[in-house]
This record gives structure tokens, C-alpha cells and sequence, in this order.
């Protein structure tokens, strides 16, 4: 059977989180029109009949300064010198520019077989015009193999699978067939939480935000109780998430619990609270606490 290992690369909102949940037919990573909406590197692992493979869905890369983005790009790096295979995604109304210039610098130093994946390939309205966009990322670099496809419409998903098989090794499964990833529940059930507060704020909060887990309990009666906190930093910027009478908090949560639910197949119970912590993104306690500094920097 073929294994190996994939990192999913590319600027953020190219759609690398939909194609991973696409490809495994649950909801593993979240996504939202918002730039850096994924935060860790998370591992999702497909299985079938013949292969296993490991992708590594990673954040999205663009220019930043404050601590938590610095940490969230050491950690992409890393991914790149560890796996078999990158997935470099791009979108097909994308022309080159310094960032991705970047990108494939990163690609070139880790030495790795790299596949250029144009998603989004439904948006395509001239061929000629994206041919011409194509060819700057052609001349920048020789790429192992090139793909057009569109993740949210699962058009040519299933053969960049095949390709990937193909261009794997023989090996053995290391995690067992019924994993999706090797993420605990409570990460899970927190970015469907910290997902929901992005997409229905409509304000200039997601970068803001973070969730955590408070409590998490599985009862007899088959409820599942969470209490979670989202976080933010500024006073001014909790009535926001909160909602005139409510309403914002209770629609996140009703939202969230939708996703919870078809998670854990359980009744669900959540009680979600608001809480400030100012200048969280820049506080390495913080961060540790939050989940979002790398393990190499907690040694």
C-alpha cells in the first residue's frame, strides 16, 4: 500500500482548509472569507483500500509582525522539510507576486517534490487570461506536476488523490483507519466556536479572537456539556460578540452546537462566556496557553 505525508502551502484563502475537508468528507478544518482563519498546522489523515496519507493543512502565509503570526510561520517552515509531497495551493484569478515569490522560495530550500494546485478552477472565465497568470508561477519554478481544481466543487479532487498515490511510496499505515487526525475533540469543538464568532460578527474582530475550552464533559444521560470562553483583546470589542440583549453570543452558540453535535453524535449543552486578555497575541504565556506556540518553542 502507499503512505506518505503532504503539507498544504499557499497565501491565505486559497482554499487549502476546504480542500482538506473536502478530501475527507469531515469537517476537520474550519473556514471563513477572513485571512488567517486557520492557526495551527492541523493533520488530517485519508484512508482508503491502498493508501494512507497524511496532509498537513497549514496557515495561510502573508506578511506579519505580532508574535502569534511569527509562530504560526515557524511552523509552517517546518512542516515543509518533513513530509513527502507539497501541495502548493493558488488561486486561478492569482498573478505571481512577492509573496508568493516567497512561497516558492521556501519550496526550493526544502528540496521536496512539489505539485502547483490552481483551486478554485470554477471561476475561470478566460482561459487565454489565466493561461498568461499561469505561466509566472511556471517560469518561477519547475514544478512536479500541475492541477486545476475546485475543492468546494470536488472537480478534479479525486484525481489529484490518484496522482498523489502515485507519486508516494510503499509504506504501512502509522494511525489507525478510523482517525481523521490526530487533534483531540476539545481542539475541534473550539475552532467550531471561534469559526462561528468570525463569520457571524461581520466586524473587524477575527484576528482578535481565539476560543478555549473551559470544561468538557460527556454525561450519562448522552449529553455532552462544554463551557468555552472566546477571547479578545480589547474591552471595546466584547459588547460586539455579546449582542444587543444577547443575541450575538446565543447565535454563535446555536450555531456552533449544530457542528458539536454532528461531531460527537451527542446531545450538546454549551455555555459560552466572553473574556478579555489585552495584547494576547504578543504574550508567550498566552499563546502557550492558547495552544498556538509551537512545541519546538515550549522545549
Amino acid at each position: 500500500m502507499k503512505f506518505g505525508s503532504v503539507a498544504l502551502i499557499g497565501k491565505s484563502n486559497v482554499g487549502k482548509s476546504t480542500f482538506i475537508n473536502q478530501v475527507l468528507k469531515v469537517k476537520l478544518s474550519i473556514t471563513s472569507p477572513v485571512a488567517q482563519t486557520t492557526r495551527n498546522t492541523i493533520l488530517g489523515i485519508y484512508n482508503d483500500n491502498d493508501s494512507q496519507i497524511v496532509f498537513y493543512d497549514t496557515p495561510g502565509i502573508y506578511k506579519t509582525m505580532n508574535r502569534m503570526n511569527r509562530e504560526m510561520m515557524k511552523e509552517t517552515k517546518r512542516s515543509l522539510n518533513n513530509v513527502d509531497l507539497i501541495l502548493y495551493f493558488i488561486n486561478s484569478y492569482d498573478r505571481i507576486n512577492d509573496t508568493d515569490k516567497g512561497i516558492i522560495k521556501l519550496i526550493k530550500e526544502s528540496d521536496t517534490k512539489a505539485y502547483l494546485v490552481v483551486n478554485k478552477s470554477d471561476l475561470i472565465e478566460n482561459e487565454e487570461e489565466f493561461f498568461e497568470r499561469l505561466e509566472g508561477f511556471k517560469n518561477e519554478y519547475d514544478f512536479d506536476g500541475r492541477f486545476a481544481i475546485s475543492s468546494l466543487y470536488n472537480h478534479n479532487v479525486d484525481e489529484l488523490i490518484n496522482d498523489i498515490k502515485n507519486a508516494l511510496d510503499e509504506g504501512v499505515r502509522i494511525y489507525d483507519e478510523d482517525l481523521f487526525t490526530d487533534r483531540p475533540i476539545r481542539f475541534l469543538v473550539s475552532e467550531y466556536i471561534r469559526e462561528k464568532a468570525i463569520n457571524l460578527t461581520h466586524e473587524d474582530l477575527p484576528h482578535s479572537i481565539t476560543c478555549v475550552i473551559d470544561d468538557y464533559k460527556d454525561k450519562d444521560n448522552g449529553v455532552t456539556s462544554i463551557s468555552s470562553s472566546i477571547v479578545v483583546e480589547k474591552e471595546s470589542q466584547k459588547p460586539i460578540l455579546i449582542g444587543k440583549g444577547g443575541r450575538m453570543i446565543k447565535e454563535i452558540g446555536i450555531e456552533a452546537r449544530k457542528d458539536i453535535e454532528a461531531l460527537t453524535g451527542t446531545k450538546v449543552y454549551l455555555e459560552l462566556f466572553v473574556k478579555v486578555e489585552k495584547g494576547w497575541r504578543e504574550k508567550e504565556y498566552l499563546l502557550k496557553e492558547y495552544g498556538l506556540l509551537s512545541e519546538k518553542e515550549k522545549e
